[in-house]
């Protein structure tokens, strides 16, 4: 009897030394109080759906509140299967990813990702090709050098800055960086911003989609793109600002502006020149250099060189308009973005208003009891969509609680087309209106 007590004594602060040990050895949370200091990381996800990353100094959970701060350069595997959020980085070198994990920055400090040297997302595609987001109050993801990209995909957003940097952005094959600047610029080079061998690069912003400063705004290589969406077609900036105006497109590729919901209507009599805005014009001097869609297909560039809505088409509320230039072997010395070689400028205008109406107008006459004539009480005009039919009904006078009767309309339900007539309804009311 006594030998099986102390066995069962011995079990028992065996497992209270287990469990004491599990707790000793779980993973503390990571934070800017730890310098990583350029130990190489891998970030990692337990059985339990936990994340950590490691390093030759421990290991560390990954969560919402957790932060990242390496006083040299760093290298940082995602080998995670389930997507790490977390808060701010803080790389004072050079910061590299690699891996097929994704990663998730978002804080409300100034910055999500801050990079003192290099970023290298992705630059070598045998380590695998993750996925990457910076969501920051000013700006996503600021790096104070390059940014270098073979594959993957980086996206920064803030109020001010999507992706900053103070270098050249580079790129390659089938690598993808957004960035989105709600208040501000999309993405933001001091030098070149490049997208080569089939890279795409997206910005998106209400004063420019992406901006370079001393340098080019270049895509090169079939299949390679940089599209810059503007939310404000009267910013002084257009959607691709390049400053030294070096907006090109070689060898198959495509540089796409596009201004969503700008502020012209497209009808069928007043022609629009978009070129009278000054973010247009910039890198389009004159629309008849380019061919002219839309979708649905209804617009077309008159004589003078303006767009106008064809009724014979259709009449919708909003359209999609496209202009393209396509230069099979030299750069058209007659306008300023440089396309050769079977490169592209697009220039779009999403969500573009129409305004396909025709003046309809309401008289309504009110008998004089004194006179025993009709006078004319009010007169309304209404813009009514031009193949609409106008019903006469819906459209009484409301005369509130004064007792009225309706003595007639003088015509039915029509259909409103362009044939050069204009439109009037004459509605008669007995109402009691005196005073």
């Amino acid at each position: 009897m006594v030998k099986i007590k102390n066995v069962a004594g011995v079990l028992f602060f065996g497992l209270l030394a287990v469990a004491g040990g599990q707790k000793a050895f779980a993973a503390e949370l990571l934070t800017s109080n730890t310098d990583l200091n350029g130990y190489a990381a891998t970030v990692t996800t337990k059985a339990d759906g936990t994340n950590v990353l490691t390093t030759r100094k421990g290991e560390y959970l990954l969560n919402e509140n957790a932060s990242l701060y390496s006083s040299k350069i760093i290298t940082i595997t995602l080998n995670n299967t389930k997507p790490v959020n977390m808060g701010a980085i803080n790389a004072k070198r050079t910061l590299e990813f690699r891996g097929n994990g994704e990663l998730n920055v978002k804080t409300n400090e100034e910055v999500g990702i801050n990079v003192g040297d290099h970023l290298k997302a992705f630059k070598f595609t045998k380590y695998g090709k993750g996925h990457i987001t910076a969501t920051a109050a000013g700006t996503g993801v600021f790096v104070h050098n390059e940014i270098q990209m073979d594959g993957g995909t980086v996206e920064g957003f803030g109020k001010n800055y999507g992706v900053y940097s103070e270098n050249d952005i580079k790129p390659y094959h089938d690598a993808v960086l957004k960035g989105t600047g709600s208040e501000g610029t999309g993405i933001y080079a001091y030098r070149d911003i490049y997208a080569w061998k089939g890279a795409t690069v997206v910005g998106e912003g209400k004063v420019s989609g992406a901006r370079s400063i001393i340098a080019h705004i270049q895509a090169e290589g079939a299949g390679s793109s940089i599209t810059g969406i503007s939310t404000d077609i009267n910013s002084q900036y257009s959607a691709l600002h390049a400053d030294k105006q070096m907006l090109r497109a070689y060898s198959g590729a495509v540089v796409r502006e596009e201004y969503r919901k700008p502020t012209f209507e497209i009808t069928d009599d007043v022609p629009v020149f978009v070129t009278d805005f000054t973010s247009v014009a910039r890198n389009m001097r004159d629309m008849k250099n380019y061919t002219w869609v839309s979708e649905p297909d209804n617009v077309f560039l008159n004589e003078q060189g303006g767009l106008l809505g064809d009724l014979s088409k259709g009449t919708p509320k909003e359209l999609k308009i496209i202009g393209s230039r396509q230069e099979s072997k030299l750069h058209n010395k007659n306008e300023v973005s440089q396309i050769k070689t079977n490169g592209k400028h697009e220039v779009i205008f999403s969500e573009t208003p129409t305004k396909f109406t025709l003046p309809v107008t309401t008289k309504h006459w009110v008998l004089d009891f004194d006179t025993d004539e009709f006078k004319l009480y009010n007169e309304t005009v209404y813009d009514i969509e031009i193949g609409n039919i106008f019903e006469v009904n819906n459209y009484l006078y409301d005369f509130g609680k004064t007792e009225w009767d309706l003595l007639k309309i003088d015509r039915e339900d029509f259909e409103v087309v362009k044939d050069g007539n204009e439109y009037v309804v004459n509605y008669y009311y007995e109402a009691d209106i005196r005073k």
